[in-house]
């Protein structure tokens, strides 16, 4: 699987791991996170953790701590259990065609007063053209579908800068280096011209270069969605509304 898409996934549970208690349903569509994604939530206040790539229940994941901490898995079939959730969280399975589906789904399982908390691609972003408009959303539709039986409370968003612009000004640094290294190499034998007018400023280009690294952590990180920005997904925390 995609590091990135891996690195995703933990940085948003880890996320929403401080909004969540209680009973959860996960559901996402890929079932190789499954485990890291419980195992992020069940370190909060959650209780067990049902993942599921369907709604049908056919064969459903269940996480849990024993005694000792330690995590207990076993698989339900067919819906052998209770659905009363306290908690959904649905991120990057919903799309235009099934989204009016799984909303309505969702409201059935989840407790009064549950939360439903929604992962999606943002329509915005101009970076994600070329994937069907099948896959994206904007705000403005997604409450559009949500209203009236969910209540949005808070919205954030993930993925900020474009990987490829950073990999690009990274490649820049490694090239200058390298140029810089092959010229000395011929006419600094001994290394004093580098010392004396090159070490410190190399120094300096080299923290820079492991700065930018860094910033792609941070990149991950849910942030108050601003719509300033155009990130690459959207996060909302939704409320079930009774009828």
């Amino acid at each position: 699987m995609n590091s990135e898409i891996i690195k995703n996934n933990i940085f948003k549970y880890n996320f929403i791991k401080k909004f969540v208690n209680g009973k959860i349903f996960d559901h996402q569509q890929n079932i190789f996170t499954t485990y890291s994604s419980a195992k992020i939530l069940l370190e909060s206040n959650v209780d067990e953790v049902y993942s599921c790539n369907n709604t049908q229940f056919f064969e459903t994941d269940l996480r849990k701590l024993d005694n000792k901490g330690n995590i207990i898995f076993s698989t339900i079939n067919n819906g052998n259990f209770k659905l009363d959730f306290d908690y959904i969280l649905s991120f990057e399975i919903l799309n235009q065609k099934n989204i009016s589906e799984n909303l309505e789904i969702y409201y059935k399982i989840l407790k009064e007063n549950g939360t439903l908390i929604i992962s999606v691609l943002n329509k915005q972003n101009k970076n994600l053209e070329k994937i069907q408009n099948n896959y994206k959303f904007s705000i403005k539709e997604l409450e559009e579908k949500l209203s009236p039986k969910y209540e949005v409370l808070e919205i954030y968003s993930q993925r900020f800068l474009e990987k490829s612009v950073k990999n690009e000004k990274t490649n820049v640094f490694k090239i200058i280096r390298k140029n810089i290294a092959k010229v000395l190499k011929k006419i600094d034998k001994n290394r004093q011209f580098y010392i004396k007018y090159f070490q410190k400023n190399i120094s300096k280009l080299d923290s820079l270069n492991e700065n930018m690294k860094k910033i792609s952590d941070e990149d991950y990180v849910p942030k108050k969605y601003d719509s300033k920005m155009e990130p690459f997904t959207l996060i909302l925390i939704c409320k079930k509304q009774c009828q």
